[in-house]
């Protein structure tokens, strides 16, 4: 049920309608469809397989019926936080158009989109569900659209300040991992050159496609400074949200891998994962979490059961957040 804070909502719209929502994702144009799916569906299988077959699943269930339920808590607190800080962010871009959309609206609309991200990832993505709902909350198709692609830009931003900061303040990064402080150096400049030159103001014939639609978005926001620090301060603090969750699966399993040390395992796996190569990153994600790991003396069964019980935790999420979207009315 809509917020009475939502201005300008849509409300003759049912918000359930997949119809509708189907609707608003052709208008966004996706590309790869159906072909794109099955390559990702095969190389996730295929990397799946390929674990399995050099697994040893005894050690991974051993793993597993040792964690602490205490440290498991703490990351599943970290997942009801983590949408929070996400839906203040978003309502902080939204508002610097006029929209000021009820907080718990927009919580409920993030919790959602985490549903159709796990469990429909080739029809309706998460993005479409939440600029889906801005539309509703009376954002126009492209500000509901443009919202999240600086959304998006300021977690990745976050994300990589985050790791880089890390990786130069490890003395034992170069030793573990050689050439990744600079690989990451390398990853935060371009991100922050390629903000700045789409956010000038753009000419007739500007670049189209993916940068074109960043580009896009990054206009939408010229001049808004104290919305973009907003947005970049909440980001940091989601990301600090992220990595105390897998340190927190690390302590529930034991592993001898310390928190400061998380700052760098977590972005990287994160980035990895989210390469366009698998579905919900299944199969990459046991395969990073295993070679990363491994550089902190972690066995591979240790490392195998993280990846599993994260991806759990994300499943249950995804499932309140389909609870959540049966409950909702017109």
């Amino acid at each position: 049920m809509f917020d009475h804070s939502v201005t300008g909502s849509r409300s003759g719209r049912s918000a359930s309608s997949l119809g509708a929502i189907s609707g608003f994702a052709t208008d966004r144009g996706r590309r790869g469809g159906r072909t794109g799916f099955l390559l990702k569906a095969a190389a996730s299988i295929g990397l799946v397989l390929f674990i399995l077959s050099r697994a040893n699943l005894d050690a991974v269930w051993r793993a597993m019926a040792g964690i602490a339920p205490g440290w498991i808590a703490l990351a599943l607190a970290c997942q009801l936080l983590g949408p929070a800080i996400i839906a203040l962010r978003w309502r902080g871009l939204l508002g610097h158009h006029g929209l000021q959309p009820g907080w718990p609206y927009l919580y409920r609309s993030v919790l959602v989109s985490g549903f159709f991200r796990q469990f429909m990832p080739s029809t309706i993505g998460g993005d479409v569900i939440r600029g889906y709902d801005a539309w509703r909350a009376g954002a126009s198709k492209s500000l509901a659209l443009m919202s999240l692609v600086v959304d998006r830009l300021a977690g990745l931003l976050a994300l990589l300040t985050l790791a880089v900061t890390a990786l130069l303040l490890s003395p034992q990064i170069d030793q573990r991992v050689p050439g990744l402080r600079w690989l990451g150096l390398a990853l935060l400049a371009a991100l922050v050159a390629l903000a700045v030159l789409l956010a000038r103001p753009r000419r007739d014939g500007a670049a189209a496609g993916q940068l074109g639609k960043i580009g896009a978005a990054l206009a939408l926001y010229h001049g808004a400074m104290p919305a973009l620090l907003r947005a970049m301060a909440l980001s940091l603090l989601l990301q600090v949200n992220v990595i105390t969750f897998y340190w927190a699966l690390g302590l529930a399993l034991g592993l001898p891998v310390s928190y400061a040390d998380f700052y760098v395992i977590a972005p990287v796996a994160i980035l990895v994962m989210m390469l366009p190569i698998s579905i919900n990153g299944i199969g990459v994600r046991e395969g990073v979490f295993v070679l990363l790991l491994a550089q902190w003396g972690v066995p591979a069964g240790d490392a195998l059961a993280l990846a599993w019980i994260e991806f759990g935790i994300f499943l249950l999420f995804g499932c309140l957040g389909g609870v959540l979207f049966a409950l909702r009315k017109g």
